[in-house]
């Protein structure tokens, strides 16, 4: 186990819920006033379909920590289109000047040490060439890249997506240990769940179940191109990703459900990712809750416009909303998914998601998207470094 990955979890069991519905919007300027430089910290998050930077100022409280955003950016880039599993140079180009880009401001505009910039690379990012990506940012930020595995990225998702409480009748009520979460991401599935390990002496602990398979959106997009080329028709591409879809996501999520009952048990489920963003976006686009309710009907509607027509998914009908500034808002959102995901990502995606709906029994369960866990690691992640 390597160090960050021991500190990960020592730290994990302190951290505070962070409040995700107070970010600013991307790029917003929320400066403090005066810092202590040593309050200053950022991440840099190095995904399959993008780069992400946050700065936030982390602050001694009454109640231990207060944490703030000053600022938090996107980038999209393609770095999982790897040729014969390798990152492209126009990828790693890209992702290094998107990188170098929040590295720069966050010094310049915000005051960061460089010492408190942490460069992260998700657990998606997979390819037999990340020596050249790795090069590439240290001569443009004279930085070393932490690189995550599965098991860490899960546990600071949780920690940073799913609410430790929720509230009913008037009492507050554990919300961790009843819940699951699962994320589907560009590079691959995973998810898990926390659970309580009862302990000889003094309170009980905290462990985390975690598990995850090879194949996102994009992977498995790649991995149907193999067979069908990339200029294949949709109906083609389709059948393609329902015919692999047995072997590359049922058996493999089947097994590991199998060994993991909680993932099967839990009957509230927060779901993840940039397929689950595009659905609900495309689906509700006027719903624009931190926690939106969703079901396996929207599942299987979405499954089922995506393989007969990927296309008209991205003209969602908004004139419904009335509200000027929320069809605006809406408008936006619906232009980024666009920007993100091609039809045949929407395709691989929905094949990914209704394969997670079957074997992770999903029917009769209470099902959120957690809208702000694309930042959700990376944010728990820049809070643990400054706590320790």
């Amino acid at each position: 186990m390597l160090p960050h990955q021991i500190r990960i979890k020592i730290l994990l069991s302190a951290l505070l819920l962070i409040v995700l519905t107070v970010f600013p919007a991307f790029g917003q300027t929320r400066r403090p006033a005066t810092p202590d430089p040593e309050e200053l910290h950022g991440g840099i998050e190095i995904g399959s379909k993008g780069v992400k930077g946050i700065a936030v100022r982390v602050a001694g409280a009454d109640e231990g920590y207060e944490v703030k955003i000053l600022y938090a950016e996107i980038v999209n880039t393609t770095l999982m289109q790897t040729k014969d599993n390798r990152f492209t140079p126009e990828a790693i180009r890209d992702t290094a000047a998107a990188t170098s880009r929040f590295y720069q401001r966050m010094q310049q505009d915000y005051r960061l040490p460089p010492e408190n910039i942490h460069l992260v690379v998700s657990s998606g990012v997979n390819a037999d060439n990340p020596q050249d990506l790795i090069a590439e940012i240290r001569k443009r930020t004279n930085q070393t890249l932490t690189f995550l595995d599965i098991d860490s990225e899960v546990q600071l998702t949780i920690a940073g997506a799913v609410p430790k409480r929720y509230r009913a009748n008037g009492r507050w009520y554990d919300n961790r240990n009843i819940s699951v979460l699962i994320d589907i991401g560009s590079g691959n599935t995973k998810g898990g769940y926390q659970q309580l390990r009862q302990v000889a002496f003094g309170r009980a602990e905290n462990d985390y179940v975690t598990w995850g398979i090879t194949k996102g959106t994009v992977t498995y997009t790649n991995e149907i191109f193999k067979t069908t080329g990339e200029a294949t028709d949709y109906p083609t591409f389709a059948k393609r990703a329902q015919a692999l879809s047995n072997d590359l996501l049922r058996i493999p999520l089947r097994n590991e459900a199998s060994r993991k009952p909680g993932l099967i048990n839990r009957k509230k489920v927060y779901l993840s990712g940039g397929i689950v963003w595009a659905m609900t976006t495309l689906l509700y686009p006027d719903d624009r809750r931190s926690f939106t309710p969703l079901t396996v009907e929207d599942i299987n509607r979405f499954y089922n416009r995506a393989i007969t027509n990927p296309e008209g998914l991205f003209e969602p009908d908004l004139s419904r909303i009335t509200n000027a500034a929320l069809r605006q808002e809406a408008e936006r959102e619906v232009e980024s998914v666009r920007n993100t995901f091609t039809p045949k990502n929407l395709i691989a995606g929905a094949e990914i998601l209704r394969a997670v709906a079957t074997e992770m029994n999903l029917t009769g369960k209470r099902l959120l998207f957690a809208r702000f866990g694309h930042l959700a690691w990376i944010l728990s992640y820049v809070r643990l470094q400054a706590e320790n």
